[in-house]
């Protein structure tokens, strides 16, 4: 098969993996606390070691990663019918990756996608128990409550109601930031794929994972107030050029310390006060590292194109023959 075909299938491969991230994400974030949303994050991380691995073959091949993907489905539903969304979804994987495999001819791209084919299997078994697992905890709950008494007469008039949603200013506040981080996930992975040198590329890519974190945090707190994380990202600076690359990563952080520098004094609860503080801190260091690896990249550029401009030592002239002069 094409080079240029294989690496057409390798990225709607990671297309579906980003997909499958976000929704999974999504699904964890709105869960209460315990073993099922951690579950659903570890599967979330599986994938993208997946997405890391596919980009990684992209390139290997001569093309360029996709920080694109397929439309996740981000509807409200009771949490075993979102874990049957997950099995659903799982299926997709299963099937895609299947087809691939059998058109691709390429035996090491084969043995890749071989390897996360194997992973999708296990992890549509596990949500398939995880689905099992919150139906029983339903009923369990929904017993409970008859039991209690807690669905009859004047009690289910003033029982609990369901949380409201956030502030309106404090859902646009935090959405912002979640919108952000997830934008800058995408933009530090790509350009993690796509650098030539070693340490920035691992530098950029220990970023993109602590982006991550902050991208949970935020989006853990605006659903626990009742809110919907926007899971939009903004534009991205995508190109092979590692100075243009690190001199947009380097702006988007001290843009993003201002933002949160200015978010922090409007924000009255202590708890959240301390978590966005924490976060913008985490920016300055990102900034103060892409900034070194700016620096880096210049001074071998400058380098690079000194040796090119440098010019060659004169020769000197040969002395003519007898013989060549006669003539």
């Amino acid at each position: 098969m094409d080079k240029n075909k294989i690496i057409a299938l390798l990225r709607k491969d990671m297309m579906g993996e980003q997909q499958a991230i976000v929704q999974y994400l999504n699904h964890a974030y709105n869960m209460p606390e315990g073993t099922v949303p951690a579950e659903i994050e570890a599967i979330a991380r599986e994938e993208m070691y997946h997405l890391d691995w596919l980009a990684d073959m992209i390139v290997e091949l001569g093309g360029d990663p996709t920080m694109e993907r397929d439309p996740v489905d981000f509807g409200a539903a009771p949490a075993e019918q979102q874990l049957l969304k997950d099995v659903d979804l799982e299926q997709v994987a299963i099937d895609q990756y299947r087809a691939h495999i059998a058109m691709i001819d390429d035996e090491t791209v084969r043995r890749l996608l071989a390897r996360i084919l194997q992973d999708e299997f296990v992890h549509q078994e596990q949500f398939r128990d995880l689905a099992a697992e919150a139906a029983a905890e339903a009923a369990a709950e929904a017993a409970a409550e008859a039991a209690a008494g807690g669905a009859s007469g004047a009690e289910a008039e003033d029982g609990d109601e369901p949380a409201g949603k956030p502030p309106e200013r404090l859902q646009a506040l935090l959405n912002k930031g979640v919108r952000h981080e997830y934008s800058v996930v995408l933009q530090y992975l790509y350009h993690s794929f796509v650098a030539e040198d070693c340490e920035a590329s691992e530098e950029l890519q220990n970023a993109a994972i602590n982006e991550m974190q902050h991208l949970g945090w935020l989006a853990e707190h605006l659903a626990e107030e009742g809110g919907e994380p926007d899971f939009t990202h903004e534009e991205l600076v995508l190109t092979r050029d590692a100075i243009t690359n690190l001199e947009a990563d380097v702006a988007i952080e001290n843009q993003v310390t201002q933002m949160y520098t200015v978010q922090i004094p409007e924000v009255d609860e202590e708890g959240l006060k301390k978590l966005l503080t924490r976060i913008r801190d985490h920016e300055i260091y990102h900034e103060a590292v892409f900034s070194d690896l700016l620096a880096e990249a210049r001074a071998t550029t400058a380098s690079q194109k000194d040796e090119t401009d440098e010019p060659s030592a004169p020769t000197r002239p040969s002395i003519p023959s007898v013989g060549s002069l006669k003539d």
